[in-house]
């Protein structure tokens, strides 16, 4: 069909509807102007869409954070508020331990002029290697109440504490000590194995004396046993690993 034809039947189709077909025919320029509005309203809602998708991803992720923060700050207070307890209970333990000390301060500033008077007795009946070792400790303990009133109550414990662990020491072991003593008019060394504070053995060089020394006040009692010389200077010789280790009989007795 060509172009004539077919405008020739539009305007039949036209003359033939009349004047009412043309009254209702649509007018075309309002609907364009109809459609672009809607298009524009359709891109405008697109637009709105698109940004507020961004917004709300925003949105949540800043609902995130603060959220994390938040759950940040309910840790951080559950842990200062677990510190404040945990102070609170150091304090008061702190504060009982310091009633007990100062409890026991008083018990023990009542007798502790007592001990010292019995561990310097005590102290008299060491050997005289043990009082040497404990002699810097010996003359910081106060001889009467004006020189007791001018050292702190816990340097006058630790006096004690001192003597008495050096005192162990020694009693839980073996020593030997040399010195020099006068014998048959003659100054000569001796050496004495001491059994802790239980007994001791001694022998001169030449080992024509010896005997057993025993616990007594200022000196120990020394009982001479020149028949003991052999035995002691072997078990010497094996404790300063001079010797074979051996079986060796010395008396003992024990009051």
């Amino acid at each position: 069909m060509n172009m004539k034809k077919a405008i020739t039947i539009i305007a039949a189709g036209l003359a033939l509807a009349g004047p009412s077909a043309l009254i209702s025919a649509p007018d075309l320029k309002g609907t364009r102007s109809t459609l672009e509005q809607w298009v524009e309203i359709k891109t405008l809602i697109s637009e709105e869409s698109s940004d507020w998708k961004v917004e709300k991803a925003t949105l949540d992720e800043s609902i995130e954070l603060l959220e994390s923060e938040i759950e940040g700050l309910k840790e951080a207070i559950e842990a200062k508020e677990e510190d404040a307890t945990a102070a609170q209970e150091k304090r008061q333990e702190l504060t009982a331990k310091e009633e007990e000390l100062k409890a026991a301060s008083s018990v023990i500033k009542q007798v502790i002029s007592d001990l010292e008077e019995q561990i310097l007795d005590l102290v008299s009946y060491f050997p005289p290697s043990l009082q040497e070792k404990i002699e810097i400790i010996t003359v910081r303990i106060p001889k009467d109440e004006e020189a007791a009133r001018k050292v702190f109550l816990s340097q006058r414990v630790q006096n004690l504490v001192g003597i008495l662990t050096e005192a162990e020491k020694f009693n839980d072991q073996i020593t030997v000590a040399t010195s020099m003593q006068s014998i048959g008019g003659n100054n000569v060394q001796v050496r004495t194995i001491y059994l802790g504070l239980s007994r001791a053995y001694y022998v001169d060089g030449t080992k024509s004396e010896a005997g057993y020394l025993v616990p007594a006040k200022g000196e120990w009692k020394k009982e001479q046993d020149n028949s003991l010389a052999e035995a002691i200077a072997t078990a010497i010789a094996v404790i300063d690993g001079e010797d074979v280790a051996q079986f060796i009989n010395l008396p003992m007795a024990v009051n």
